[in-house]
């Protein structure tokens, strides 16, 4: 259950802002903020992507739920690889609600979670979304392909895609707060960009910017963002995070 609010939550996000897409540099942007973690000298921990956004104006049964899930699991090269366990598999039914969750690796190794949610809403014929969430521990993923596969499935419903990408980092040891934002504004400074939002307490500093070397961007109010540079101290670890995400880091810090 705290997968499927996950998935809800980061749908909430990326429905409320307002995009603005350029798929053709994405590649770029994940090189950028590789090299980002590389100046401030953490090591990779992990590449993320989600993709998604509304697939259908109308609430589906748990059947359809299902169909549209294998399509999807085939297209994303779920489960398929020789010697894999089968995929995981969990459907969730409350009232308004169908909410179906499918988990395994492609045939990349990326970890991949489909997630699809149905509402059905009263005096409305409803709405069905879809997000689909890859991770990779052991390397950079190579998102352009991956984004265009994705992309294909909503032209289909003739719908637009929403997309996330994000790289964790760690350096040993505590790094203070002061530190990282010094660090983080020097970051924004030379991508010729602009603080857009701040927020720090004792173990966390997050700076949200906008900069014209990153192609799309979403609105927050009615300033542009496409930034957003995390720390985070770990004390259990003694590691502190560093979590660079485009437009808007969705995973939890």
């Amino acid at each position: 259950m705290k997968n499927f609010k996950k998935f809800i939550l980061i749908g909430i996000i990326l429905v409320l802002l307002t995009p603005v897409f350029g798929l053709s540099k994405k590649e770029n942007e994940m090189d950028l903020m590789a090299g980002i973690l590389e100046d401030m000298g953490a090591s990779f921990v992990e590449s993320n992507i989600t993709l998604g956004g509304v697939l259908l104006d109308k609430f589906l049964g748990e059947e359809e739920l299902y169909q549209l899930g294998n399509l999807l699991k085939e297209e994303m090269g779920v489960g398929q690889q020789i010697g894999q366990q089968d995929c995981h598999e969990d459907m969730v039914k409350e009232e308004g609600l169908n909410q179906l969750t499918i988990q395994g690796i492609d045939n990349l190794g990326n970890f991949v979670t489909i997630n699809i949610s149905s509402y059905e809403l009263e005096g409305y014929p409803g709405e069905t979304s879809l997000f689909i969430n890859l991770i990779n521990n052991e390397q950079i993923l190579q998102n352009n392909d991956i984004i265009l596969k994705v992309e294909k499935i909503f032209d289909q419903y003739d719908k637009m895609m929403n997309v996330t990408t994000c790289i964790i980092g760690k350096v040993e040891g505590r790094i203070d707060i002061a530190r990282n934002e010094k660090e983080f504004l020097k970051v924004v400074k030379e991508l010729r960009g602009k603080v857009v939002e701040d927020y720090k307490e004792e173990n966390i500093l997050s700076i949200s910017a906008f900069t014209p070397l990153i192609e799309e961007y979403i609105y927050t109010g009615n300033k542009k963002m496409n930034l957003n540079i995390a720390a985070r101290y770990n004390e259990y670890e003694n590691n502190t995070y560093i979590l660079i995400g485009t437009p808007i880091i969705t995973v939890g810090y």
